[in-house]
């Protein structure tokens, strides 16, 4: 009967069936620590949140630059290749351009060394400038034979070469 006391009319000290007097303020206790622990931990995941939005930002920077770097390689090396071939280019062209110097260089002094008649004439001084000054006005046929058979006529260059 003692039992059925105890469950019709509870404990003596007023508390709750099966509880003692401190299982109240544990229990209280025991749920507000997890309330505190839950709102700790939505704390730490919200911040946790925060940062990993502005981690993502980083990583799509990062990766629009990386793919900017890349697109700048690619131009300057297609940049590159061009150079080169242009320059390979210019480096044919001088080639060919010195080849044809020297031919030109070589026909010049072949062209020198081929008539012997215009080396000497080049050779030859030229007449005195007083000379030529001094001669008088030619103006018909009579005034050439009669400067032709005058002393100070100039023979002609042909009879002059004979002469030699």
């Amino acid at each position: 009967m003692k039992m059925e006391q105890i469950r019709k009319f509870g404990p003596r000290d007023g508390s709750a069936a099966g509880e003692g007097p401190g299982m109240t303020r544990s229990s209280l206790l025991v749920a507000a620590l997890m309330v505190l622990l839950l709102w700790l931990l939505s704390r730490e995941t919200d911040a946790l949140r925060i940062e990993l939005g502005r981690v993502s930002e980083r990583a799509d920077q990062a990766e629009r630059l990386a793919s900017q770097r890349q697109a700048d390689i690619e131009r300057l090396t297609a940049l590159l290749g061009s150079e080169r071939g242009s320059r390979e280019r210019l480096r044919h062209e001088q080639d060919d351009l010195r080849a044809a110097l020297v031919g030109h260089q070589q026909r010049l002094e072949e062209l020198k060394h081929e008539n012997q008649k215009l080396r000497d004439w080049a050779a030859e001084s030229l007449p005195a400038a007083h000379r030529l000054r001094d001669q008088p006005a030619i103006t018909d046929v009579d005034a050439y034979r009669e400067h032709l058979s005058g002393s100070d006529a100039r023979p002609a260059a042909a009879v002059e070469q004979s002469a030699q």
